[in-house]
């Protein structure tokens, strides 16, 4: 069995339909796969169908943003039921959050002569909400900057344009969520975050606390010292382990579908949980 149990399509920041995602999977001798979208559920029913065309196992998931000691987070839900009225209505908010905050980003851009409502719109074609990758391609676009590192340092970060600050619900809430009716909460690329080996523990222990069962210990960004550090922190805290490319698109070599490690022996995979 292989196994990637992150990534993404264009119903969120990805690149492929549901369908292209699968089929690409199966290329990949991908066995297992979690379509993952940013705040949504709407892609998993296409993906389910062409899973099923294509012999693939797809687990149900979501990627939910969430605030943690004032430190914003990515939470996956994988093994979700998409009817769980209480995922529903937390993942409502967060894209009405989502919806709002646009708007705001659009209104500061312009306030600097910068329009990008008509190439933000056209990118999503009713597929989504916009999210930061979709300025900062509307940028690169617009000729405001040559790639996605520089959109992201030129603008949207404090202190430039397009930068609005974000309310993300609690930690806990999402856990809570995310857990009714069989779900598994994993936190995501913990590495991501550039916290201390102490500080990753705190989160630890406040997750575990919260109901997040599980941590991302195999990305294909992460070394073979953070995989080490991770399996370690995942035995010693009981934690089921993950693994998942994060795949966005074909275009970003950094994330390719199922290119994450092998998980090291010793720590318990997170799909004992459903299979």
């Amino acid at each position: 069995m292989k196994f990637d149990l992150h990534c993404h399509s264009y119903y969120s920041d990805g690149e492929l339909s549901p369908t292209s995602v699968i089929e690409l999977a199966v290329e990949q001798d991908i066995s297992h796969l979690a379509l993952t979208d940013h705040d949504t559920l709407v892609g998993l029913a296409e993906a389910q169908t062409a899973a099923d065309d294509n012999n693939l196992s797809l687990i149900k998931g979501v990627e939910l943003s969430c605030n943690w000691q004032g430190h914003l987070l990515h939470v996956l839900g994988l093994n979700i039921d998409p009817q769980n009225e209480t995922l529903k209505l937390v993942i409502a908010q967060n894209i009405e959050r989502r919806l709002v905050r646009a708007e705001k980003m659009f209104v500061d851009f312009e306030r600097h002569d910068i329009e990008l409502r008509d190439q933000v719109a056209k990118m999503l074609e009713g597929k989504g909400v916009p999210t930061r990758p979709h300025f900062a391609q509307a940028l690169i676009d617009s000729g405001y900057a040559k790639n996605k590192n520089q959109a992201f340092k030129r603008f949207l970060v404090r202190g430039k344009p397009g930068y609005i600050p974000m309310q993300w619900p609690d930690l806990s809430e999402i856990a809570n969520a995310i857990t009714q009716d069989g779900g598994i909460a994993v936190l995501a690329h913990p590495m991501r975050y550039k916290f201390t080996r102490t500080r990753l523990i705190r989160l630890i222990e406040d997750m575990q606390a919260a109901g997040v069962r599980g941590m991302e210990v195999c990305t294909p960004t992460m070394d073979a010292g953070q995989i080490s550090m991770l399996s370690r922190l995942a035995m010693e805290y009981n934690l089921l382990a993950s693994m998942g490319s994060d795949f966005h698109a074909p275009s970003q070599p950094w994330a390719r579908l199922g290119t994450a490690p092998k998980l090291p022996e010793g720590i318990t995979p997170v799909w004992t949980e459903f299979y």
